[in-house]
């Protein structure tokens, strides 16, 4: 009799965790939804003329696709396999390098034709996470993760990565759906900028939808329509363009599971160690994905070591 009771507690036990992760995961979703961003590009009509010819793209878009390879790290002429699975890239492969089409240091109009070609007749899409961090307990981070086929700026390279969050006085999604945001980041270049909630220059839509411009090429993230100019690298040397006109995008939305392994199995590319793009010397190098980067394991640390300082600067827009 004991021994059934015991088997009955157990089972009741794990039936109450798994519909503690349910709602988790429904209430993780539904604040994602909440805050989704808009995303206004610099506006391009045709291929290959001025604009921004790269969106937020879904990652199952290049893999696999026969216009990847992967690469090892010892050199840059064997190639691993062509049209690489994201179940390939799970076994985290550091220093690896995906290579799309083209010579990013010499790109020309190939890969905005191929960022075209990719999208065609696909929505954008981005990539959202609600996380916690151990060294910060009450507070959450909800980031949305934005992947761009290339780089088009002064450090022109293969891939790009970026990314806003905002972040909550609160222990968890359902807390955090009581209450609104404290802070927003936007990630840029090796840097970011940061703004509290309700401040003039965060720009808010239909509600609580924090609008972000991308700069033009570099898709560094702004507050403003404007000319920002970099002094280092944490803010991206030279002139960042956010301009208009403009187009509103409003990406699909991809919910990452918190937990590593409920994410590596519902996203295996994010198990990955190497580079989103061929390689090359310095910062014409592909970059890493998220799960490398700070923000991705110490969120709210990183969150507020933003600076707020806005870099609007008279710099001067070349003719087109």
């Amino acid at each position: 009799m004991l021994g059934r009771r015991t088997t009955v507690v157990a089972l009741v036990a794990v039936a109450a965790a798994i519909c503690a992760g349910v709602a988790r995961a429904d209430a993780s979703r539904t604040l994602a939804e909440k805050y989704t961003p808009v995303v206004r590009l610099v506006e391009q009509e045709e291929p290959c003329e001025h604009g921004e010819a790269f969106v937020p793209t879904d990652v199952n878009l290049i893999l696999p696709s026969p216009e990847v390879a992967l690469r090892g790290p010892w050199d840059t002429i064997n190639i691993i396999k062509v049209a690489p699975t994201a179940s390939d890239l799970a076994a985290g492969l550091f220093d690896y390098h995906l290579d799309f089409p083209g010579n990013a240091v010499a790109p020309s109009c190939v890969y905005d034709k191929w960022s075209h070609r990719v999208n065609n007749e696909h929505e954008p899409r981005m990539y959202a996470r609600v996380v916690t961090d151990r060294d910060f307990p009450g507070h959450l981070a909800l980031q949305y993760w934005f992947f761009y086929l290339f780089n088009d700026f002064n450090d022109k390279h293969e891939g790009d990565w970026e990314m806003i969050q905002l972040n909550f006085d609160a222990s968890t999604p359902a807390q955090a759906l009581r209450t609104n945001p404290t802070r927003v980041g936007y990630s840029q270049h090796d840097g970011a900028e940061s703004a509290e909630w309700g401040e003039s220059k965060l720009q808010l839509v239909g509600g609580p939808h924090p609008v972000v411009y991308p700069a033009l090429g570099s898709h560094a993230n702004y507050y403003t329509s404007a000319l920002h100019l970099g002094r280092s690298a944490a803010q991206g040397v030279g002139c960042d363009d956010t301009v208009g006109p403009s187009v509103d995008l409003h990406p699909r939305l991809s919910l990452i599971p918190t937990d590593k392994a409920a994410y590596v199995r519902s996203y295996p590319w994010l198990a990955y160690k190497g580079r989103w793009g061929e390689q090359h010397q310095s910062f014409y190098n592909g970059p890493t994905g998220p799960n490398t980067k700070t923000q991705w394991t110490h969120p709210i640390a990183w969150g507020r070591s933003r600076s707020g300082a806005t870099r609007a600067s008279p710099c001067r827009r070349d003719p087109h």
